[in-house]
């Protein structure tokens, strides 16, 4: 409520004494969708978006910005409301080297925002309370290569959680030697002192002429969790990578060949996810450990590159099944997986791929196998792009699948696009199909109109390697008109 009057009060100064500037975004859409051949077409209802920013600067050093919508339910009034749903006010300033920048806002998710960590420590979508979160970001730096970031955060509209994270960087021999390391802690809304949930990190980037070592260690604790916690004391020091600790490494820069037979390169890495590792602000892995052996091949004087990539990985404390009455099993699940690739680039803008993807795996005992090979072919030029592929998802299973897709994007003319994208899927129960099209008008430098029928999602994220249309997405006949446009 203070950060929210703070900002009116701000605005309301600035409205009187300062120049403002405004500006908004609206959509218009409107849609028919036939679900049955044996029914009519059933028109949606309309839905019109307008939202409204307005950005201010009372002086060098301070701005703000406010976005908000008009909103109109019976239930709740008989006028329309204007909903705030973004707002922030900043300062910054800098003096010989040393500054700060200082943010207070309100349902704003870019603020939680940390420089990335190899066990992806911070998962932005996971506390941003659902874009509902409000808090105060910290940005300080010196000029001897160091900086600190602190970001606080309460989910009053969620849970009534608090979120703590604290980052801090420093760089030595001419940015050859990085390192710092992660504060972040989750207290719940208990308010209990062992209620929380706490991560602290540290992180070395070494630069060497062409290698580059990056490791990451963090450890975890959830005072909370008894089980855990009583699971965690029980482990002896020679066994620290069973407890709550998570590491990874990563090594670049090594390769074997000469100028005129080429390089191949390798880039090998390790890490390792204790049993009692929790981290519910981000990734949250446990039971792990593994290795990977990346590796590409330049072919010289050509525009060919050979990938071959292997991963393994499986758990720590081994799981425990009954093979019958007397007799029991340990298990590790252990995961094997085998990628390799060859691009190619051709005249004329005209690129090439081809891969096979190997993947191996052992759960509760039983072995399944995960075979996939892709053929790709795409062209672009300042006219239009396309792209082809054929997928075999899960070759020589009862649950193979084959799947065709095509996208197509055509400039006609300085105002008109159009777009269409087309897949079809055959297994042993039959063929599915999804085709989306699309007509793009751009009236002026910010209006723009679309005519689309078809889903338009199926296949957006890979084409073919788009698992939602590959294991159940089919057409569904649409027709869309949308209309955007920006002042």
């Amino acid at each position: 409520m203070i950060k929210k009057i703070l900002i009116i009060k701000l605005i309301n100064l600035s409205c009187l004494l300062y120049s403002m500037s405004i500006e908004g975004f609206y959509e218009s859409q409107i849609g028919r969708t036939q679900e049955s051949d044996s029914f009519d077409w059933n028109i949606w209802d309309p839905n019109f978006y307008l939202e409204t920013r307005m950005f201010g600067n009372p002086n060098n050093n301070t701005s703000y910005y406010i976005k908000f919508y008009p909103y109109k339910d019976y239930n709740d009034s008989f006028r329309s409301l204007a909903v705030m749903s973004e707002s922030n006010i900043s300062f910054r300033d800098e003096i010989n080297g040393y500054g700060f920048n200082s943010i207070l806002f309100f349902r704003e998710s870019q603020h939680y925002w940390l420089d990335g960590s190899m066990l992806n420590l911070l998962n932005t979508g996971i506390v941003n309370n659902d874009g509902n979160g409000q808090g105060a970001r910290l940005d300080m730096w010196h000029k001897f290569n160091g900086s600190m970031t602190y970001v606080f955060s309460d989910f009053s509209q969620g849970d009534s959680d608090d979120i703590h994270l604290m980052r801090y960087r420093q760089s030595f021999l001419n940015e050859k030697v990085n390192t710092g390391f992660y504060i972040l802690r989750k207290n719940y809304s208990s308010g209990m002192s062992k209620e929380y949930n706490q991560v602290i990190a540290s992180d070395l980037k070494l630069f060497f002429e062409r290698y580059f070592l990056n490791t990451e260690i963090a450890v975890s604790k959830v005072p909370s969790d008894g089980s855990i916690e009583i699971l965690n004391n029980n482990y002896d020091k020679d066994e620290i990578f069973k407890s709550n600790i998570a590491f990874q490494t990563e090594l670049r820069g090594l390769r074997l060949g000469a100028p005129k037979l080429g390089y191949w390169f390798i880039n090998p890495g390790f890490f390792s996810f204790g049993n009692t590792y929790r981290n519910y602000l981000g990734d949250n892995q446990s039971n792990k450990y593994g290795y990977w052996i990346n590796t590409y091949y330049l072919v010289p004087e050509r525009a060919v590159t050979l990938v071959m990539n292997y991963s393994f990985y499986e758990k720590i404390i081994p799981d425990t099944i009954s093979l019958d009455y007397t007799s029991e099993k340990m298990i590790t699940n252990p995961i094997t997986n085998l990628y390799t690739e060859i691009y190619i680039e051709f005249i004329n803008g005209f690129k090439g791929k081809i891969s096979f993807n190997k993947k191996d795996e052992f759960w509760q005992g039983q072995y399944y196998k995960h075979y996939d090979i892709l053929s790709e072919l795409s062209v672009e030029n300042y006219l239009a792009k396309l792209l082809a592929q054929y997928k075999i998802k899960d070759f020589g299973e009862i649950w193979e699948k084959q799947i065709t897709g095509v996208e197509l994007s055509v400039n006609l003319t300085e105002q008109w696009k159009f777009f269409t994208r087309g897949m079809i899927v055959n297994d042993r129960v039959g063929s599915r199909y999804s085709f989306f099209t699309e007509f793009q008008y751009r009236t002026s430098g910010n209006t723009e109109l679309y005519l689309q029928y078809g889903p338009n999602y199926l296949g957006q994220y890979g084409l073919t390697n788009d698992d939602g249309f590959a294991s159940s997405g089919s057409m569904i006949k649409e027709l869309k008109i949308i209309l955007k446009g920006w002042f």
